[in-house]
């Protein structure tokens, strides 16, 4: 790591609603710096030498999006059936929430339908070593990128 330049070969950024993720690209390294929504940072580097050059490509549909049908679903028959009455005073005041609340599900749902593609490098050893998302201000170079990784890959 020593003789690396201070400078990355190249970066890519991705985004998913979330996480934002920076990978940048060195001579022997990917190095990656994450920040979930809903949690905290972190960063990692992936050698590329214990890596495969071939890639695996797939799509994936965000986790949230399933959940937030769920959930809006579950808070639009909560909203029906509360304000039926017959039901504390309390819950039939409050039910009314369960539309906005869906709303925002609605919103999620939208923001997470896209199936997403993923490049996936194995570890030598087989598995999954490197994942990166075709998603973000990036996403136009994302193939450029991962055949950057493969030559860094062979390279090393």
């Amino acid at each position: 790591m020593a003789t690396d330049t201070p400078n990355p070969l190249a970066t890519y950024t991705e985004r998913l609603p979330q996480v934002r993720r920076v990978l940048r690209l060195y001579r022997d390294r990917v190095e990656i710096d994450a920040a979930w929504t809903l949690g905290k940072n972190y960063s990692t580097v992936v050698k590329l030498d214990g890596l495969q050059p071939q890639v695996k490509r797939f799509y994936v549909r965000n986790r949230w999006f399933k959940r937030s049908i769920m959930l809006g679903s579950m808070a639009v028959a909560a909203a029906i059936v509360f304000t039926r009455g017959g039901y504390p005073e309390w819950l039939m005041r409050n039910a009314l929430l369960g539309y906005p609340i869906a709303a925002i599900c609605a919103s999620i749902a939208l923001m997470t339908a896209i199936r997403r593609q993923f490049a996936r490098f194995s570890t030598k050893s087989g598995p999954p070593g490197l994942d990166i998302c075709r998603a973000g201000p990036d996403s136009a170079r994302f193939d450029d990128f991962i055949e950057q990784i493969q030559r860094r890959i062979r390279a090393s």
